[in-house]
């Protein structure tokens, strides 16, 4: 008998549902008033609401928990160390403000850390005075979204990047803002979605290698040294994205490629950057070709700058609009190896002074970058100092006179488009006649206007 009742009791007990998930409560003052203690007394699938108020601790979660902040609490770590820490599997991580990490870069000092952690999600929070703002470390197939990151006030070679992957493909990142960090950062973590966001004042605004099959799309990265760095990678689409005054010393790339293959960029728009797209061994497959189509390349120092072994690129349906140079050549050369056309189509160069007899939106004759002083400042770059000035202007002069010395084109588009093409993302709507604003103009002219004939008359 006895024997049965044991028997009973364990097919009850195995087949018995689990126990449901429980809420636990923090606040200032109430019953648990600490986060660390409330994750001691929780189990795993739990839910901890912590409520708003200043809570001085540095919090580990070991356990696969929700926590949810209403009221926006703040978790302060003093100035020391990492303040959240998560190491346990589908984690939720929304609704705080964390702030004051340590400053210790070979430590890694940070804000949020998910180490070890798939399926976690950090959301909705607000980084403030962090070094290292949120970092998954071996952690796939996470979510990081609508987060606000702002680093600490240091100088740009001893700060922390805003957003960090470590081998954590599948990863999406999502609606972030990051200001005053390093970069976002990712190494080893392939197939992830970076949409929605954008990093300002910056090292590099996007930055990573060995990162496989990803998608950028809509996000703005602007007044960065760099806005975006890729490397040694395969399988990258970018969409929509704005590159803007990202203009550091030596460097201020819209966005550089190294060793990429199979990149498709369309409809980006590159603006007043130190150089607006640049390009070094891109594609590094013989059988890889990479297409670069339907892009606003405007008003930078430098449109797009290629080493002179670049080949295998397709170009076309750009618009170069008022770069200072539209086509950079480093060390001289020709980009023969690549194509600037297809199917009757090229890119639109404000630069070009052809004719369209025929009305069908493309140029009669070739559009060619043939600029002797490009040539000479493309070979040696400390010459581009004279740019504007009257020793440039003399050099092309010389050219059109002894068209011998005239150089051999660095680009040749046999379909120059007459007019750009902007995508209706980057257009401006058309605004009526505001009278709000035409009496205070006025009143600006006037009124000088008035006191310049009193004191005539006078």
């Amino acid at each position: 008998m006895n024997r049965l009742r044991v028997a009973l009791f364990l097919i009850f007990s195995f087949y018995a549902p689990g126990a449901q998930a429980e809420t636990l409560t923090v606040s200032i003052g109430g019953k648990l008033s600490s986060i660390s203690e409330a994750i001691q007394s929780a189990g795993a699938g739990d839910t901890i609401e912590v409520h708003g108020g200043t809570y001085n601790e540095h919090i580990v979660v070991d356990k696969s928990l929700k926590l949810i902040g209403i009221g926006n609490p703040r978790i302060n770590g003093g100035g020391k160390g990492t303040v959240v820490t998560i190491k346990a599997p589908e984690c939720v991580f929304s609704g705080f403000t964390v702030s004051g990490s340590g400053e210790s870069l070979s430590v890694e000092h940070t804000g949020i850390v998910v180490s070890d952690s798939p399926g976690t999600i950090i959301s909705d929070n607000t980084l403030e005075d962090v070094l290292f703002g949120i970092y998954y470390k071996n952690s796939p197939g996470g979510l990081i979204e609508n987060n606000t990151v702002v680093g600490k006030d240091l100088n740009l070679p001893v700060r922390g990047d805003g957003i960090r992957l470590w081998y954590s493909p599948d990863t999406k990142i999502l609606a972030n803002h990051l200001i005053r960090t390093r970069d976002l950062v990712m190494w080893w973590s392939g197939n992830t979605h970076i949409k929605g966001n954008t990093v300002e004042k910056g090292r590099y605004g996007l930055h990573y290698m060995y990162s496989d099959n990803n998608l950028f799309e809509d996000n703005v990265f602007i007044d960065n040294y760099v806005g975006g760095f890729l490397m040694y990678s395969v399988n990258i689409t970018f969409h929509n994205n704005i590159f803007a005054r990202n203009q550091g010393p030596a460097t201020g790339y819209g966005v550089g490629f190294k060793d990429l293959d199979d990149i498709t960029a369309r409809g980006n728009l590159f603006i007043d950057n130190r150089i607006g797209l640049y390009l070094d061994n891109s594609p590094h497959m013989i059988d890889s070709w990479n297409t670069i189509s339907d892009n606003v390349i405007a008003f930078n120092d430098i449109g797009a700058s290629f080493m002179p072994s670049i080949e295998r690129n397709l170009i076309v349906s750009n618009s170069f609009i008022d770069n200072t140079e539209q086509i950079e050549v480093r060390g001289g050369g020709t980009l023969s190896g690549n194509k600037w056309y297809e199917s009757g189509k090229g890119n639109y160069w404000s630069d070009y002074v052809g004719y369209d007899a025929n009305e069908d939106g493309i140029g009669e004759m070739p559009y060619r970058a043939e600029s002797l002083f490009e040539n000479l400042i493309d070979t040696y770059p400390n010459l581009r100092i004279f740019t504007f000035s009257p020793v440039a202007e003399a050099i092309e002069l010389a050219a059109e006179a002894f068209p011998v010395i005239k150089p051999e084109p660095k680009v040749e588009d046999s379909y120059p488009l007459m007019s750009p093409i902007v995508l209706e993302t980057y257009k401006v709507e058309k605004t009526g006649f505001s009278y709000s604003l035409f009496f205070p103009s006025l009143l600006m002219v006037l009124i000088p206007l008035c006191a310049y004939l009193y004191m005539k008359s006078s």
